[in-house]
């Protein structure tokens, strides 16, 4: 019970098959980075909670190399992201030169979750 015969072609791995895009590739740059961003700021500054943002991005970056990915959670990334660039322009724009650089990283992420979500939709549904 539990074991494996050699001709046993059963994968039990949560890796998902990815097919590799530019947008793909693309949208775990601009993650990683504004991630490492958040986290970079979080350990300079001591402010805990720039620290948890950034793993909170990094986890998404994990997750899409996992057979829990759906299209669908391209859009709870672009809304993470979103209300993150709103809630640092509504709250006086802490740490101003690299925040305009994260927000540079994170529209473009926006920009790029939208692309993939309507390609992998329009993929899924012909």
């Amino acid at each position: 019970m539990g074991q494996h015969s050699a001709g046993d072609d059963t994968d039990h791995s949560i890796r998902r098959s990815i097919d590799w895009t530019p947008g793909h590739l693309l949208v775990i740059v601009l993650a990683t980075l504004t991630a490492a961003i958040h986290g970079y700021i979080g350990l300079t500054t001591g402010e805990t909670q720039f620290v948890l943002l950034g793993l909170a991005l990094f986890a998404g970056v994990v997750v899409f190399f996992t057979v829990f990915w759906q299209p669908i959670l391209y859009l709870v990334g672009a809304v993470y992201v979103t209300t993150l660039l709103v809630v640092w322009v509504l709250s006086g724009m802490q740490f101003f030169a690299l925040g305009v650089v994260d927000a540079v990283v994170q529209l473009a992420l926006v920009g790029t979750f939208l692309y993939l979500f309507v390609l992998e939709r329009r993929h899924a549904s012909s």
